[in-house]
């Protein structure tokens, strides 16, 4: 720190300008995987650094806690989002169609957050934002909570370093409430304090914006001991944070006189001491606008938001968030002719490229905050999974097994999968196997893609495409229109719905698809039909073994209900590998053609829950795998090596995926069978299951592994 404020006193400092229409706030896309990634590449000309300096600081603030901020999904809703400092594991907190919520705040503890939570069609507005609904206390992962108070009480709270107040600001003054009594213990004047109140890291002292310095938009801090009250930057300022030293700030502000944006200027962000004696300039960039800076925990770096308009950009895809290192301010990004002219010493990178995002602040790593935040997941539990509930259903809350199994899962390939990330429509993902590295393949508003599988040699990727507004549907998904694509979703083609419930074949060259006459086997590359085969009554989720001897699928005929088949490709012969008395479906084959994996499902008019199973192709050996007292499991896949088994959890019965809230999770092979429930007759009815353990990557659903690499590199 002292460096970059000795290196400040060399820059020429004059106040920055901001003007009336304070604080942007973006109409962001929702959030993206994986630095932004999206089919093509937002990050323009932010990034002017080279990339591998860009690499290196991502994997430099890969472990360094998380990031929260807000975004607008799909569905017309804000939710909360949270990702790692170098923009992988992205993962939606909130997930409320009914309600928006903004402007996140980790405790300094890191174990619980507050935010505003709005009415869905209330417009979150920039300058007003932390007056709009109502205050929203929860854990760090947004579970457990709790509203305090009616719309537009406890405005702009701030914590308190030690998690068990908050300093509130409204017109009547700023005053000082308990958490858990919610009484307000005292209060104060105002000051001219009127929004973005954030309380220091010490205790010490308050910041935010003020209109009693000379001008409309000042930085200043507040004595809450006293009350008494002075001006860090003077001339439009706003959105400032403390460092975790407390004797700095990092802030917006936009210096007078600048010629670019028609004589208006852009807006950078910079850092000030408590006297404002010494300033310095951390980044700006013609062309945009810098708000929401927040510093890392170690004061080492700076995460920022920024846009091209003040007015929020509402008439396009708003902008990214960045990240720099503070050592290597001031950095300033593009071509930026004036402001380099301003600052000659002016770096021009590193920036790291984040998500789409507004409002970020972050939170320390797992072990100096929030221990559930050492958990591997990569999206919110559902109530069912909230701290203590995993000894409930039976699967031990035991945190050094879980990240064992995710750090011997890590490097073992690529799971592709769909997801509806809180949108209308559902689009596919990729990441690792222990859910990091999340990575958006396709982002195609009129249609939802679903049941992907990798080629066998892992170079090509196949899905569906549903039309936008047609139910996702676990039985009917692959009656759509076939996509194949590379294994990263580039060079997509479409093939049609002549393709129904398509699968390759072990040469990757070749599919098997389904129709009414029958099943086509056909070439890849010249779409011909090489040779037909009688369907013998199999009806979907049409799967080919790796040695291509085998055909299975869903089939009807075979008994009362759905029957898991398995067909000889040769002879046309097809027999029953499941039970035949009850609703079994989606198969997939063990790499030792052998043997498959399947649901089986109840017994009709029965009650109970789909669980996962494996069989050998002629029926014998039958036994479970995994089971849940409170899901159904589905979309079973095992690891190319047959060590792990991947599948889906579902609180409803499949058929519509939407409604269905599907989970994914990965167990070992040798540790099942497994089963996770706490009753005693559930228990009874899977004596000698293991509990664990169970790997949860958090919403998602018919996934696919490979251990191919995948060659695209991460944007």
């Amino acid at each position: 720190m002292s460096s970059a404020i000795h290196a400040a006193e060399r820059v020429k400092a004059t106040m920055p300008a901001l003007g009336l229409r304070e604080m942007i706030f973006l109409s962001m896309l929702s959030a993206l995987p994986v630095g932004g990634a999206r089919g093509d590449d937002p990050r323009g000309g932010v990034l002017p650094a080279p990339e591998a300096a860009v690499q290196r600081l991502a994997e430099e603030v890969r472990d360094k806690g998380r990031i929260v901020f807000c975004a607008p999904t799909r569905g017309g809703d804000w939710d909360l989002f949270v990702c790692r400092p170098d923009g992988s594991d992205v993962r939606n907190l909130t997930r409320t169609p009914d309600w928006s919520e903004a402007a996140p705040q980790f405790s300094r503890d890191g174990t619980r957050l507050l935010y505003r939570r709005l009415s869905r069609g209330e417009t979150i507005d920039g300058n007003h934002y932390g007056a709009q609904g109502q205050l929203v206390i929860a854990r760090s992962d947004a579970t457990e909570p709790a509203v305090l108070g009616e719309s537009g009480e406890y405005s702009w709270a701030s914590w308190s370093p030690d998690g068990r107040q908050v300093a509130c600001l409204s017109l009547k003054g700023i005053f000082f409430v308990e958490i858990e009594t919610r009484k307000t213990l005292r209060t104060l004047p105002r000051k001219g304090f009127f929004q973005q109140l954030v309380w220091s890291p010490d205790g010490r002292w308050l910041g935010g914006v003020a209109n009693s310095f000379g001008t409309g938009w000042s930085i200043a801090r507040m004595d809450p001991a006293t009350g008494e009250a002075s001006a860090v930057s003077r001339v439009d300022c706003c959105t400032p944070d403390w460092f975790p030293d407390s004797l700095h700030l990092v802030f917006s502000s936009r210096p007078p006189g600048q010629k670019t944006n028609e004589g208006y200027g852009w807006t950078q962000l910079w850092m000030a001491d408590l006297e404002g004696k010494r300033r310095m300039l951390l980044f700006g960039e013609e062309g945009r606008h810098i708000y929401g800076g927040h510093v890392s925990p170690g004061g080492e770096y700076v995460v920022f938001a920024g846009n091209m308009q003040e007015n929020g950009d509402p008439g396009s895809a708003g902008a990214p968030m960045g990240l720099i290192r503070i050592a290597d301010a001031p950095i300033i990004a593009g071509e930026s002719r004036e402001l380099r002219a301003l600052h000659p010493e002016a770096k021009s990178g590193p920036v790291l490229q984040l998500p789409v995002g507004w409002e970020p602040c972050w939170m320390p790593p797992a072990g100096e905050g929030d221990e559930d935040a050492k958990k591997p997941r990569t999206e919110p539990r559902p109530p069912d999974e909230t701290p203590g509930s995993a000894r409930r259903d039976g699967i031990p809350d035991d945190g050094a097994a879980v990240e064992s199994l995710s750090v011997e899962l890590r490097e073992k390939g690529w799971i592709v999968f769909s997801s509806g990330e809180g949108g209308e429509e559902w689009d596919l993902f990729r990441m690792r196997p222990d859910g990091s590295d999340r990575w958006q393949l396709t982002d195609t508003d009129e249609y939802s893609e679903a049941g992907a599988r990798f080629s066998p040699d892992g170079t090509r990727l196949l899905h569906f495409r549903i039309p936008a507004g047609e139910p996702v549907d676990n039985n009917t998904y692959g009656t759509h229109e076939l996509v194949i694509s590379a294994a990263d979703g580039s060079d997509a083609a479409v093939f049609g719905r002549d393709c129904a419930w398509a699968s390759w074949g072990p040469d990757s060259r070749s599919l098997a698809c389904l129709d009414r006459r029958g099943i086509r086997i056909v070439d890849v590359e010249s779409r011909r039909i090489s040779r037909e085969l009688p369907r013998r009554g199999i009806v979907q989720q049409l799967v080919w073994s790796p040695d291509g001897k085998w055909l299975a699928g869903t089939a009807n005929g075979l008994g009362v209900a759905w029957t898991i088949a398995r067909l000889d490709v040769e002879s046309g012969m097809l027999g029953a590998a499941s039970e035949t008395d009850r609703y079994n479906c989606t198969p997939d084959w063990l790499p030792d053609s052998r043997r498959i994996i399947y649901s089986r499902g109840i017994i009709p008019g029965a009650q109970g829950h789909a669980e996962l199973w494996v069989a050998s192709g002629d029926g014998g050996e039958r036994r479970l795998l995994y089971a849940e007292e409170s899901r159904h499991i589905y979309g079973g896949c095992v690891s190319p090596d047959g060590e792990y088994v991947l599948f889906t959890r579902s609180e409803a019965d499949l058929g519509c995926v939407e409604d269905s809230r599907t989970r994914m999770a990965i167990i070992r092979w040798r540790d099942a069978p497994m089963a996770s429930g706490g009753s005693a007759v559930f228990r009874e009815n899977h004596a000698g299951a293991r509990s664990g353990p169970r790997l949860d990557l958090g919403p998602g659903w018919e996934p696919h592994w490979t251990y191919a690499p995948v060659h695209r590199e991460r944007p």
